[in-house]
């Protein structure tokens, strides 16, 4: 037996180990283990890959984020009051009673404080929220919180950063998280004038020793995109701070895209969970409470009358319920009438399909808009074997002549969710997200306007369509389909 034969005798042997710890330790999903499985038969890199990436968040990362979570007694007394109101019948009123069961399981599994003096403005591309954002932070007076999943060094992530030194120059409190491999190709002294006037920036899950390639929680991405302004302004869904992101790569324009910017309660909530990121990000040490003054939660009193009642629901990898996932299978199981779906990936996994199927057969209306243009051809593939799975069932699929980016899941033209979160496995359960809730059936019927417009810009993908498709393409959507889970 040569050397190369030993060393792939150890390979195999460690992955059969490492097969084994999936099942009897780490418990993940079969869905997984298959998928893992099936990979690791490429001797080195199978094994390379897995351990960068597929692994594991380990218990002491869920412990140290648990830890660093901003919590209070009073906000803990709130969620507890808030579900004791929801569960007596004499205070029903208080609640918009078709949804009470879904903000009682938001209140229960996601610790999700239900807001209703909120005033809010969707976003329909990102160079439009961009410029909203750059007006609210030009107008900050105390603090500026944000946090991208990708923040790049080009035209647009240049542009922000020397507004914000600007700001951190007049005295203004700057903190920025970003990830560290959605910002893989951003270098870190592209920041060094913002610190240098006394913003603070901090890369979420750095690689060992500050080689980029190697980092051991790469498969654990946060993908959320927050931003506060003065603890009362709070913005998020699906833009992140780079040109394409903005319309300006031909290659992926038209980008469409939805976030939304929100006035009242609700912002306390994404400050709430930035500022757990932060001191999860920093491991600062000192008491929560120190963070709960009117510095970051300052009293806000909204004059507008717009009073629009949201939660904002945080999931991640070190949780294993799943959040957003769980709130949205409520949602489409409560549909009567239509679910209408905008997402640029589609990697559901069994529960959601199902619950789609089950939706479809009980004659509800369920729409999907999927991108034509493609930014990374397996997903796209992989994608189209799951919608594929749904056209026999009847799902109608518009394919958007651009680039749609935008993740809003919205049932009855009553009740609407968007944010970070993608309609797919990573998303649900491998990435930090965040997602509101709006439980208001004008803002949910603006945006149903909002999503016949962008018909006019589709093109119908139909079962015909699908069995036009060259044998090649076929086998490569099935190829692809084998690894949804890891991708």
């Amino acid at each position: 037996m040569n050397t190369l034969d030993i060393l792939i005798a150890i390979n195999y042997g460690l992955c059969i180990l490492l097969v084994l710890e999936m099942i009897f330790i780490g418990k993940k999903k079969p869905e997984r283990i298959i998928a893992w499985t099936i990979f690791m038969f490429i001797p080195f890199i199978g094994l390379f890959f897995y351990l960068i990436i597929g692994s594991g968040l380990n218990r002491f990362s869920r412990q140290m984020i648990k830890k660093f979570e901003l919590s209070s007694k009073s906000y803990n007394l709130h969620i507890k009051k808030q579900i004791k109101l929801l569960k007596d019948s004499d205070e029903l009123s208080t609640y918009p009673e078709q949804f009470k069961d879904i903000i009682l399981l938001n209140l229960n599994n996601a610790d999700s404080i239900y807001s209703k003096n909120n005033s809010t403005q969707y976003f329909l591309d990102g160079q439009s929220v961009f410029n909203s954002l750059k007006e609210d932070i030009k107008k900050a007076q105390s603090t500026i919180n944000l946090e991208f999943y990708i923040f790049e060094h080009d035209k647009t992530g240049k542009e922000l950063i020397n507004l914000l030194t600007e700001k951190a120059k007049q005295g203004i409190e700057v903190k920025v998280i970003y990830d560290a491999i959605g910002s893989i190709k951003t270098n870190r002294l592209m920041f060094k004038k913002l610190i240098k006037a006394g913003g603070k920036v901090i890369v979420f899950f750095p690689p060992f020793l500050n080689i980029k390639m190697l980092n051991f929680k790469a498969n654990y991405r946060n993908h959320r995109k927050i931003c506060v302004i003065d603890g009362k302004i709070g913005y998020t869904g699906g833009f992140n701070i780079r040109d394409d992101h903005m319309g300006k790569i031909k290659r992926l324009s038209p980008w469409r895209d939805t976030s939304i910017k929100i006035y009242g309660g609700a912002v306390h909530s994404l400050q709430n969970i930035f500022l757990s990121d932060w001191r999860f990000a920093v491991k600062d040490n000192s008491s929560p409470e120190s963070y709960i003054n009117d510095k970051y939660f300052p009293t806000i009193k909204n004059e507008d009358g717009e009073n629009v009642p949201m939660q904002v629901v945080v999931s991640g990898p070190n949780n294993n319920s799943q959040q957003i996932k769980q709130f949205m299978l409520k949602m489409i199981y409560s549909a009567k009438k239509s679910i209408k779906i905008q997402t640029p990936y589609f990697i559901p996994d069994d529960s959601f399909l199902g619950a789609l199927q089950l939706a479809l057969l009980s004659g509800v209306n369920v729409e999907l808009m999927f991108p034509k243009k493609v930014d990374h051809w397996h997903v796209h593939y992989a994608s189209l074997s799951h919608i594929n799975d749904l056209l026999a069932y009847g799902l109608k699929v518009y394919i958007y002549d651009g680039f749609i980016h935008s993740k809003v899941l919205m049932v009855d033209d009553e009740i609407i969710t968007l944010g970070s979160c993608n309609i797919d496995i990573r998303s649900f359960a491998l990435n930090f997200e965040d997602n509101v809730i709006l439980y208001d059936n004008n803002k949910a019927l603006e945006y149903s306007n909002y999503f016949e417009k962008d018909k006019e810009h589709c093109s119908e993908y139909t079962e015909k369509q699908r069995k036009k498709k060259n044998i090649f393409v076929k086998i490569l959507i099935s190829f692809c389909r084998l690894f949804s889970a890891l991708l």
